[in-house]
């Protein structure tokens, strides 16, 4: 699965790209398996049993450096801080893509533990050197992590340029996208864009974030909106009632930028939506996700 990935600055600046979501999620995989791996070496070196002796001798406690276990609980923290950024940034994927693969837990997993975050005892056999290497792994881990999470982070804006979102909340699509009967002389007639059926004041929301190119009236499309979403995309809302926006704003995805009407050529009141590509009118079906 890829995503087509807009940056918008200027109308001249802006650019497009397609960014695998198999890739981030490769990286998170392998970055969560450095971070298991280090915690299996920690645990490993922390609780493995000391072999027994052939012949029975006195048990004598090991002696422990205080510096040791101060170490020990310093990178046992970063690793559950690890551990839990790992967690929330898997989430975090897969609530932006929808279709990343949860792992199943078992009954184990599942079942309610807890307890206060305390240093592991030290069974003997952990040097300075044995510390220094977890540091420096663990240091490394978090770098991978830090670095993931500001691609992931980088990427969920640029999406927002995209016209992915439904300008109605729970609309009724009344019209699709192509050539159809003229509603208004039922002549055979190309319709440009998606109409959504709605009671007169229903919200009109932009699609995606950009720019405010166009608010005001027009014979055919009544009061409308029209903005730019950079490369040559331009969302249009048209037939609203009123506007809440006017030309030169700056939207973001999700902002309410004017309601529902039947100003224009319409037979009542609804959305009639369109999504333009270089100024040619594309399926709008092609890029909302709800759809």
């Amino acid at each position: 699965m890829s995503f087509v990935i807009i940056a918008s600055g200027s109308a001249s600046d802006s650019s497009m790209r397609t960014v695998s979501m198999r890739g981030v999620i490769s990286v998170v995989a392998v970055a969560v398996g450095l971070l298991l791996a280090a915690g299996t070496g920690l645990g490993y070196w922390l609780f493995a049993p000391t072999p027994r002796a052939i012949t029975a001798v006195p048990s004598v406690a090991p002696s422990v450096s205080p510096f040791a276990v101060e170490q020990i609980g310093v990178l046992s923290g970063r690793l559950f801080r690890l551990e839990s950024q790992a967690g929330q940034l898997g989430e975090y994927l897969r609530h932006m893509v929808g279709r990343v693969p949860k792992a199943a837990a078992s009954p184990a997993s599942a079942a309610g533990r807890g307890g206060p975050m305390l240093p592991p005892r030290l069974r003997g056999g952990v040097t300075p050197v044995d510390l220094a290497e977890m540091n420096t792994r663990l240091h490394d881990i978090e770098q991978q992590i830090s670095q993931i999470a500001d691609a992931a982070t980088l990427q969920h804006l640029e999406l927002q340029h995209l016209p992915t979102r439904l300008p109605l909340d729970g609309a009724e699509l009344s019209s699709t996208f192509g050539n159809r009967e003229d509603p208004i002389n039922g002549r055979r007639a190309f319709h440009a864009g998606m109409d959504f059926a709605a009671a007169p004041g229903t919200p009109i929301r932009a699609a995606a974030a950009g720019a405010v190119i166009f608010a005001g009236f027009n014979a055919d499309y009544g009061w409308s909106v029209e903005i730019a979403h950079g490369n040559g995309l331009v969302t249009r809302y048209a037939h609203a009632s009123r506007l809440l926006v006017a030309r030169g704003a700056a939207v973001r995805q999700g902002d309410t930028i004017a309601q529902v009407g039947s100003s224009g050529r319409a037979t009542g009141p609804h959305l009639h939506f369109e999504v333009l590509k270089d100024g040619g009118a594309t399926d709008p079906q092609h890029y909302l996700a709800s759809l």
